[in-house]
């Protein structure tokens, strides 16, 4: 989410700074408008790769902002509303939106809907199929990691792990979404994964300098980060 320009569209302001706050934190370049008519302002300044759009703004309601603004651009717009009828719903995929999320949300399910769509938008820069990082080239399709052209021997799970933080430098995740993501499983014993990302640091990380490519986040979970720090 680095570098996405998201312009949230919400008249209550204490909702408004939680989401920028959430989204902040992941990379994302975040700009606020509390009514239809200030989101126009600002889209004008900086056209946003995805709207956070209320549905019960002040003047032009959210519904007509969303026909406005898909006149216009294609990018991804999620309601996020406390009116949840059927009839709002069908009326803002009907105008364009992508996605609905309902008040009150958990704002880690609300940024993992965005990033979601931006994928879907592909946003980002089409996915490499090598990523070299220090001495390591990590080949997705061959699905193999090398140190300085040697293969490191990783298990299915282990490589898979790693991948996917690979795929989503920067952004931390806790061990169940690792376990829902990579294990692909809802319920289970969580602490396989802390067991198979001391396996992967131990494959890695040798020598009294070694550098820490997936880091422990206090309170979030993993990170992989290709400048990475020492152990």
């Amino acid at each position: 989410m680095a570098g996405a320009r998201i312009l949230v569209v919400e008249d209550d302001r204490e909702i408004a700074e939680l989401m920028a706050a959430y989204l902040a934190r992941d990379g994302a370049i975040v700009a606020l408008a509390l009514s239809s008519e200030e989101a126009e302002a600002q889209i004008a300044i900086l056209p946003p790769d995805l709207v956070l759009l209320d549905l019960g703004l002040p003047g032009a309601d959210g519904l007509e902002f969303l026909r406005r603004f898909r006149e216009k651009s294609l990018s991804p717009v999620i309601i996020v509303s406390a009116r949840e009828s059927d009839e709002d719903k069908v009326a803002g995929l009907g105008l364009g939106a992508d996605d609905f999320v309902s008040k009150p949300f958990s704002p880690r399910v609300l940024v993992a809907r965005v990033y979601a769509q931006l994928r879907r938008a592909s946003y980002a820069s089409p996915e490499p199929e090598r990523l070299s990082f220090g001495p390591f080239v990590l080949d997705f399709g061959g699905r193999l990691l090398e140190r300085e052209g040697e293969r490191v021997p990783l298990s299915k799970r282990e490589f898979e792990l790693i991948a996917f933080l690979a795929r989503n430098e920067g952004r931390s995740f806790s061990a169940d979404e690792l376990y829902r993501s990579v294990w692909g499983l809802e319920h289970g014993d969580l602490s396989t994964v802390a067991v198979h990302v001391q396996r992967v640091r131990r494959k890695m990380e040798t020598g009294p300098q070694a550098q820490r490519f997936i880091q422990t986040v206090p309170g979030s979970g993993y990170r992989f980060v290709r400048a990475a720090g020492r152990s």
